[in-house]
């Protein structure tokens, strides 16, 4: 990784930790991206470089929490070494330590950025649609390099077992952080399901 790239998730961090601690201490809807600038030591236009609204600030904090850190997802990629399975379960216990290590607190912080739902509460099915695009693109990242090693047949749509994978460690995460339930378990299915999605597309090894 050059310089430029680690000042780069340098700032970007700095930016994400000062909005999380503002939002700790006050209401997103009077939270500026000009005091999230001053709070993190940049400039408002070098923040505005990086995200462009406060609600793209929510989005990478909603990422950072729920899909899980950037930087560890692609290291879990990069590390794949032809088991697809092993990978898959790397990239979900990832996303549940994000989840369990977050303040419990959290998700009634960032809930109050949204709109309420008609009865007067807040989905938290609202908050985790922003983060669709992202979540899939992780789980397509390793299983391009699946299918490019031959681990996977080229016939196989990568990009629908993809949004698949994600789509059931959606309904996991949301059992660990509305229902409380417990993570051993629920990682122990998730990893019961991906094999059932995934093992009839797999290739013999070499």
């Amino acid at each position: 990784m050059s310089l430029r790239q680690i000042n780069r998730q340098k700032t970007r961090l700095a930016i994400l930790n000062a909005a999380r601690s503002l939002a700790a201490e006050s209401a997103w809807q009077a939270l500026t991206t000009r005091q999230i600038a001053e709070a993190a030591q940049v400039s408002y236009q070098t923040l505005y470089n990086y995200f462009p609204s406060k609600a793209e600030i929510v989005r990478a904090l909603i990422v950072e929490t729920y899909v899980g850190p950037e930087e560890d997802m692609l290291n879990i990629i990069k590390r794949y070494e032809d088991d697809l399975l092993s990978s898959i379960n790397e990239i979900n216990a990832a996303r549940f330590n994000a989840i369990q290590a977050a303040d419990p607190q959290w998700w009634r912080l960032i809930s109050s950025y949204f709109t309420l739902d008609g009865d007067g509460t807040y989905s938290g099915a609202n908050i985790l649609e922003l983060v669709d695009q992202s979540g899939d693109s992780y789980y397509y990242q390793l299983l391009r390099q699946a299918q490019g090693t031959g681990r996977l047949g080229p016939d196989v749509d990568i990009q629908l077992m993809a949004h698949t994978l994600y789509c059931i460690a959606n309904s996991a995460g949301e059992r660990l952080i509305f229902a409380e339930a417990d993570a051993n378990a629920l990682q122990t299915v998730l990893a019961e399901q991906s094999a059932q999605l995934v093992t009839p597309y797999l290739t013999l090894p070499a």
